[in-house]
């Protein structure tokens, strides 16, 4: 990408202050500023979401434990070590996939993107590329520390919003939910009790960025359907997916 007035064009779109300036960099110095402004412009939309709704969040999972509950500076530091590995997974996250900023697809299509590549000791690159980073990093939390557990969300819908529901929690990880996803649930559902065990719950994976495991089982009897969400994502989408679920069992929603 080369044209100064496409790339400033772009830029103007994503909000830059000086996009003609930025564009101008790029072509002028051969810098990737486009790519640049936009990792930059998602990290910092990262720090944007930590508000009093992701603190609190943190902070109530902190309570778990009776030390931290009882001992303010333990709680503070548990929160500080949550707050910096929910960021670090961020990071990994943002590198990992450069479309999970959720532009328009027309402008996305437009973007250039990234990728993280391992050098030799002596900084040649190896064409190996450091992929999806962010789910290997709970292998390295220690249980006691582990911040994000494997629970979303957990509770009940109402059975005629599972399509809704499924589709939204697909979107939430990129992955493509089609028909053929909603046949294999929407047949093994009748097949479900809620009052069985979870682990014996129809569970159906969606595997996009990352990846959710959907367990579900109908109320025998009722209108409603038991979910659990589980899997490894940010704060943000727990949030995301908790809404989701309240939306769901509070609503009737109706197909576009």
């Amino acid at each position: 990408m080369t044209d100064a007035e496409t790339i400033g064009r772009l830029l103007a779109a994503l909000g830059a202050e000086d996009p003609q300036g930025w564009a101008e960099s790029e072509v002028e110095e051969n810098l990737p500023q486009l790519a640049r402004y936009r990792l930059l412009r998602a990290l910092s939309q990262d720090i944007e979401a930590w508000d009093t709704a992701s603190v609190a969040s943190l902070r109530d999972r902190s309570m778990a434990g009776e030390a931290r509950a009882t001992d303010p500076v333990a709680e503070a530091a548990w929160i500080a070590r949550a707050v910096a590995r929910e960021t670090v997974f961020g990071v990994l996250y943002r590198l990992a996939d450069p479309d999970s900023d959720a532009l328009p697809t027309a402008l996305r299509q437009q973007m250039p993107g990234w990728v993280l590549m391992e050098t030799t000791p002596a900084g040649e690159l190896t064409h190996r590329v450091l992929d999806a980073l962010h789910e290997d990093l709970d292998t390295l939390d220690s249980p006691a520390e582990a911040p994000r557990s494997k629970t979303v969300a957990e509770g009940w819908i109402r059975e005629t919003n599972l399509r809704a529901f499924c589709e939204s929690l697909a979107a939430e990880v990129a992955y493509d939910f089609d028909d053929s996803d909603w046949l294999a649930i929407d047949t093994a559902l009748p097949h479900t009790d809620d009052e069985q065990p979870p682990s014996a719950w129809y569970i159906y994976p969606l595997v996009g960025r990352t990846r959710l495991d959907l367990h579900v089982a109908r109320s025998v009897g009722g209108s409603e359907v038991s979910v659990s969400v589980q899997g490894t994502v940010s704060s943000r989408s727990r949030i995301r997916v908790e809404l989701l679920l309240d939306v769901m069992a509070r609503y009737a929603v109706a197909p576009d």
